[in-house]
């Protein structure tokens, strides 16, 4: 599995998620749109200047929470019928409408990107964490996950974790096989306290111990295994050093030596300077 190629465009638009996708948008504006048309004509039915207007910005922030609180709690029902109608699952399905696999979970990913475009262009990046969790996906609010791609059905991700600026951690992905298409869905499990690189790519199927570090630019095989409290680099990852290797050195002190006195100066590897005891 480790030779195929890995790719995100694992979904085709169907007529009919084009559909969802706008009747998400129509019903995701129509409150908000009630409350400005009653909001203005409230506001100028005066000869003077309304007190409203003074504290528009209330308003605004208002029909904003509320177009972002409908988007997340239509998206969450359309999930839910879609999965009462047909139910997720692991495994490998041929490209094709005809599979109800496949043509599931291209309807499922389009709603979830209709809420997480949304979302993700909110001021307060911690409320992505928020629509992770109200979609499916196992995850906390200490996380740092708005730098990075993730999936958003079969994914794991542990307690205080990094996905760096560029990562991506995918659930599915499409493999050839016999010269056929098929989407691989495996889920991903990724431990506590776990630090993804910068443009990392972490392959369906793999499972990240507690504690560990992917490099930037490393890339997982699907269904690799990666031991806790080490550090992996590389394309595909491979063992790098422990953990606590690499925090004992950088611990470590460094030493300038004078040529004439041949006295030994500590010399600081990240400021670039010298410092005499």
């Amino acid at each position: 599995m480790a030779s195929h190629p890995i790719t995100t465009n694992s979904f085709h638009w169907y007529p009919i998620a084009s559909l969802i996708f706008i009747t998400l948008h129509i019903l995701s504006f129509l409150m908000p749109s009630v409350m400005i048309l009653t909001f203005f004509p409230i506001a100028m039915d005066s000869s003077f200047l309304h007190w409203r207007l003074f504290i528009i910005f209330i308003d605004v922030l208002a029909w904003w929470g509320a177009y972002l609180l409908i988007s997340l709690l239509l998206g969450k029902l359309f999930l839910i019928t879609l999965k009462l109608l047909h139910k997720p699952r692991e495994g490998l399905f041929k490209i094709d409408k005809s599979n109800k696999d496949y043509y599931f979970f291209c309807l499922r990913v389009v709603v979830k990107k209709f809420v997480f475009w949304i979302w993700n262009n909110f001021c307060f990046p911690w409320v992505t964490n928020l629509a992770f969790k109200l979609l499916g996906v196992r995850v906390d609010f200490k996380s740092t996950l708005f730098d990075g791609w993730i999936d958003t059905e079969f994914i794991e991700l542990g307690d205080i974790m990094m996905v760096g600026q560029g990562a991506v951690i995918m659930s599915s992905m499409i493999v050839r096989i016999d010269n056929n298409d098929h989407l691989l869905i495996k889920k991903v499990i990724i431990g506590d306290h776990v630090v993804l690189g910068g443009h990392s790519i972490v392959a369906p199927g793999t499972i990240i111990g507690k504690s560990t570090t992917l490099g930037v630019w490393a890339v997982t095989h699907v269904g690799q295994i990666l031991e806790p409290n080490y550090i992996y680099i590389g394309q595909p990852a491979r063992k790098y050093q422990p953990t606590q290797k690499a925090f004992e050195e950088s611990k470590k002190v460094f030493f300038r030596r004078i040529v004439d006195t041949n006295e030994k100066i500590p010399f600081n590897i990240y400021k670039g300077d010298i410092e005499k005891t």
